[in-house]
C-alpha cells in the first residue's frame, strides 16, 4: 500500500468511542533525550489526556482510553531500544484500528482523544518526505531502499554473481555470499568487474526503473562513490533526487536515511 493509500485509509477510520493519536519525539539527537525525556513527556500527556477524558467523556469513554494508554504506553517502551526520532502510535476503542511507525523524522509531541484519528503532522510529512529511493552502489553491491514518511518499507540487495554474469537477489549481505574466498579470487572478480561495469550496470538499471515505477517513488538518491554512481546515473530513466558521495552500503539503514536527509538539509 502506498504512503497516499494509507493516509486515505487513516481518514476513513473513525470510532465515537474514541481514538487514541500519538505524535511522540523521540530524537536521541537532542540533548534532552539523552536523560529520557521522551518518558516524561510520555508520562505527562498520558496524563493531562486522562484528566480530560475523565472531565469530559462517559464511562465507556473512560475505560477505553484506559485500556488504550496502557497498550500504547507498553508499545513504546517495547521498542524503545529500536528508537529513532519519533514514534507514532493510533489505536480506536474496538480495536480495529491500530498503526504504530518508528520514523526517521522528527515531530511535535502531541496527544488526542477523538472520534478519528489526527493526521495534521502525517499530511505534512508526506509533503516534506515523500516516498523516495535510496540506491547505494559499491562496484558489484546495489542496495535499494524505499523509504517514506522518515520510514524504511523496504530494501533489495543485488549483487553481480560471476558465474551466470546476471545480477542476483539477496536477503541480508549478499556479498559473503557471491565473493569467492581467497584474496587472488576476490581481485579476479573486482577486476573483471571494473572491466565491464558500464555494460553491467546497464542490466541491472532496468530493474531498477521497474521497482521505482511499481512502488510509485518520487526520485532516487544516488550514493556511492562518484564513479560508480556516475555509471548507474548515466543508465537510469527514474529522477535522480541528489547525488550522495559517501560510501555507506556497509551502514545500518536508518544510519543511511539520516545521512541522506542529512546531506539535502545542508
Amino acid at each position: 500500500m502506498t504512503l497516499a493509500e494509507e493516509l486515505q485509509n487513516f481518514k476513513h477510520q473513525q470510532d465515537e468511542t474514541g481514538i487514541l493519536t500519538i505524535y511522540l519525539n523521540t530524537d536521541f539527537g537532542e540533548g534532552s533525550q539523552h536523560s529520557g525525556e521522551w518518558k516524561i513527556r510520555l508520562k505527562n500527556g498520558l496524563k493531562k489526556l486522562k484528566e480530560y477524558v475523565e472531565t469530559s467523556g462517559t464511562k465507556e469513554e473512560q475505560k477505553a482510553y484506559k485500556k488504550l494508554a496502557d497498550k500504547a504506553n507498553q508499545h513504546i517502551y517495547d521498542q524503545q531500544m529500536n528508537l529513532q526520532k519519533s514514534f507514532i502510535f493510533m489505536a480506536s476503542a474496538d480495536g480495529e484500528f491500530l498503526v504504530e511507525k518508528i520514523l526517521q523524522v522528527p515531530v511535535e509531541t502531541e496527544f488526542h482523544w477523538e472520534s478519528y484519528p489526527v493526521l495534521n503532522q502525517l499530511e505534512q510529512m508526506q509533503e516534506s518526505y515523500p516516498a523516495v529511493g535510496l540506491l547505494m552502489v559499491q562496484k558489484s553491491d546495489v542496495v535499494l531502499i524505499d523509504a517514506a514518511l522518515g520510514e524504511i518499507r523496504d530494501e533489495k540487495h543485488f549483487s553481480w554473481e560471476i558465474e551466470s554474469e546476471d545480477w542476483k537477489q539477496y536477503k541480508g549481505n549478499a556479498s559473503s555470499d557471491r565473493i569467492p574466498s581467497g584474496s587472488t579470487q576476490v581481485d579476479e572478480v573486482q577486476q573483471r568487474f571494473e572491466e565491464n561495469r558500464h555494460r553491467w550496470y546497464k542490466n541491472l538499471a532496468p530493474v531498477i526503473d521497474k521497482e521505482a515505477k511499481k512502488r510509485n517513488l518520487g526520485g532516487i538518491y544516488l550514493v556511492g562513490n562518484k564513479e560508480s554512481v556516475r555509471d548507474v546515473e548515466e543508465q537510469l530513466h527514474t529522477t535522480i533526487i541528489d547525488i550522495i558521495p559517501k560510501n555507506l552500503i556497509s551502514k545500518p539503514s536508518h544510519e543511511v536515511l539520516n545521512t541522506v536527509y542529512g546531506e539535502e538539509v545542508r
